[in-house]
């Protein structure tokens, strides 16, 4: 979904009033969120200081809310609580300075999408593995782990005999064909 005319504002115009704009975002809003693996259920508040420093346009940014994601260990929604902040300094260019403290967002002032700044700071705060707390009842795969697949036993006799299987020269195909080329005798062109 791309963004909308709402979702359009004039940051430069916002920060000379130091406005605050409150923001609720669901996942249909937050595409690239939707992306990263974000599951129904995703709702997030989002407050927005506009503010100037150094003759730039900045914003203070604080969402809120749950990101839904698949757990991977037992492959159910995993509700992730959201409550980060971040100073933001908008700028036209990745290679433009930012002010210390500051975090760059690429963006225009004059048209910054509120949507994308928004989802910027969601992604940031995503764990890189979502997962719920080991031996957690909500987490099926911690009901798994405590029941045994096979028999220790069995389980030792198949990794020795995977080692076994994998004690390989690297030259014993070689050794091989050398027999079979002396027991063929001289090549007849010799």
């Amino acid at each position: 979904m791309s963004p909308g005319p709402a979702d359009q504002v004039n940051a430069k115009e916002l920060s000379a009033r130091a406005a605050v704009l409150e923001r609720h975002f669901d996942l249909a809003q937050l595409e690239r969120v939707a992306e990263a693996g974000g599951l129904p259920g995703t709702r997030i508040d989002a407050r927005l200081h506009f503010g100037a420093f150094e003759g730039r346009t900045t914003v203070d940014v604080r969402v809120e809310g749950t990101a839904v994601l698949q757990c991977q260990r037992c492959l159910r929604p995993y509700a992730i609580a959201m409550d980060e902040s971040a100073l933001v300094a908008i700028v036209r260019d990745e290679l433009d300075d930012v002010p210390g403290g500051y975090e760059p967002f690429v963006g225009t002032p004059e048209q910054l999408s509120l949507a994308a700044l928004v989802e910027e700071q969601v992604l940031l705060a995503l764990p890189l593995v979502p997962a719920h707390e080991a031996g957690s009842p909500e987490c099926l795969s911690s009901e798994a782990e405590v029941v045994p697949l096979a028999p220790a036993s069995v389980v030792e006799i198949a990794a020795e005999e995977a080692a076994v299987d994998e004690k390989q020269t690297p030259f014993a195909n070689l050794r091989e064909l050398l027999e079979k080329n002396n027991e063929r005798g001289p090549a007849s062109g010799e």
